[in-house]
């Protein structure tokens, strides 16, 4: 198994960041709190493969500049993973803009390894696979065995079940071990990777820090809305934690929107966010919908509350999806698309439906959403998608119709790295040759004083 060090004061990540390490690339992941501490285990244990480091901590002032002199001094060779930060040339050195796109380290880390994502698929893994135990105090009800190992006196281990599937996990217990000074405890390898899912809405936290940037803040609500999709793909319902998730992420789009001055300054950030296509066009038809509430006369924030909530859910059963068919650019894309299973074209038929009813287990859902999420593409049973667009659906789901619709247009003559046109003329002609009732006309022409 590889080595690395993750120099990090940072709680809330360090465990989430060593369990995708070692579960996607193999590598084991021992943390310091300080640059010092790492420099001094380096010189015991030279033989690392990778540092991983944030530019600066909270507890120490040393900069990665002078870190990394540090090695070139004590002639350590090894390769260094800054995450956060402008680009820039350091010395063997791999920059991630964004410190908390996991996606992208675990790049890097297989780039300094030297393995394929192939390698990555086939890799083999023990019976049972380790979890940091902080990352199981994120989770309140388990769905898979919990372990704990203990070692024999041949050294071999042996691993006893602590935790039964579906039973809730005891805070008591989890302080028992910690105190006795526990760090890992294990679940069956089979489930290594949707409880890593599970677990990483602790990062959902990070999102009230005061220093973190727009774009990282839209990295973490990527994660989170990929969390809580995965869990309502599986379970059809949603939980009291993913309730949480979902509202702190819903929030943080509200408040992006409202942050980010310029339409094209928060366009450019999403194209260069590595995404999938629901998300990015579920925040830009939030911006485009609680724009036109602005101007329409019975628009109000409850409304753009409830529109923002809605577009959070409509296309949640579609996440997986993209994620299956990465270059696909829309549902008609996917319908279409000879590569695409039957099983996974009757999910996105009914993907309307299915939402409106997932949204109706949402603790306290907001009055009506279920119905919003439903008639999003113009059906009011929520199979299949509307070709004459008429009166008997919901105001908001029009509201979205025409948002999803700008939306679509934008990410379709938007180019990721090139200078962001948007045509505002070519759209409005589309979109009055496509919506010919008055009262889709009404809000086309409120669309008509958006700012983009």
């Amino acid at each position: 198994m590889s080595q690395a060090i993750l120099i990090s004061d940072n709680e809330v990540i360090n465990s989430l960041y060593e369990v995708n390490l070692r579960a996607y690339v193999a590598t084991n992941v021992t943390i310091k709190n300080s640059f010092e501490s790492a420099l001094r285990l380096l010189e015991e244990s030279p033989n690392i493969d990778a540092v991983i480091c944030f530019r600066k901590l909270k507890s120490d002032q040393t900069d990665v500049k002078d870190f990394r002199a540090a090695l070139v001094a004590k002639k350590l060779n090894i390769p260094l993973i800054l995450l956060g930060g402008e680009e820039e040339t350091i010395q063997n050195t791999i920059i991630i803009k964004n410190r908390y796109d996991i996606k992208s380290l675990l790049q890097a880390m297989a780039k300094i390894l030297q393995i394929t994502a192939k390698d990555m698929a086939a890799l083999e893994v023990p019976k049972y696979f380790p979890i940091p135990l902080r990352l199981f105090s994120q989770v309140k009800q388990t769905d898979c065995d919990i372990y704990f190992r203990n070692q024999k006196e041949d050294f071999e281990y042996e691993f006893f079940k602590i935790i039964e599937k579906n039973s809730m996990i005891e805070t008591g217990l989890l302080k028992k071990y910690l105190n006795e000074g526990v760090e890992h405890l294990f679940i069956d390898s089979t489930m290594r990777l949707h409880f890593i899912a599970l677990a990483s809405s602790e990062i959902v936290s990070e999102l009230n820090r005061d220093d973190i940037t727009h774009e990282e803040k839209l990295e973490i609500i990527s994660q989170g809305m990929g969390v809580v999709a995965e869990e309502a793909f599986a379970n059809d319902l949603i939980s009291e934690n993913m309730a949480n998730i979902s509202r702190a992420c819903i929030q943080s789009i509200q408040k992006t929107i409202k942050d980010v001055p310029k339409f094209k300054r928060l366009l450019m950030m999403l194209l260069e966010n590595k995404a999938d296509y629901c998300y990015k066009h579920s925040i830009i038809s939030t911006y485009i919908a609680t724009e036109i509430l602005k101007n329409i006369s019975w628009g109000s924030e409850e409304q753009a509350n409830k529109v923002a909530f809605s577009l959070f859910f409509h296309d949640l059963y579609l996440v997986p999806i993209y994620k299956k068919y990465p270059n696909a650019i829309s549902e008609e894309d996917l319908l279409f698309n000879d590569e695409v299973e039957d099983s996974d074209k009757e999910i996105i038929l009914d993907h309307a439906k299915r939402a409106g009813q997932l949204v109706k287990t949402f603790p306290k859902c907001p009055m009506g959403a279920d119905m919003i999420v439903t008639q999003h593409h113009g059906m009011t049973s929520g199979e299949g998608f509307a070709v004459n667009y008429k009166d008997d659906i919901s105001p908001l789901s029009k509201i979205m119709i025409i948002s999803e619709e700008v939306a679509a247009s934008i990410m379709m003559t938007s180019k990721e790295n090139e200078k962001i046109v948007v045509k505002k003329e070519i759209i409005l002609e589309h979109l009055y040759e496509k919506y010919k009732n008055h009262t889709y006309k009404k809000i086309i022409k409120a669309f008509e004083e958006v700012e983009l």
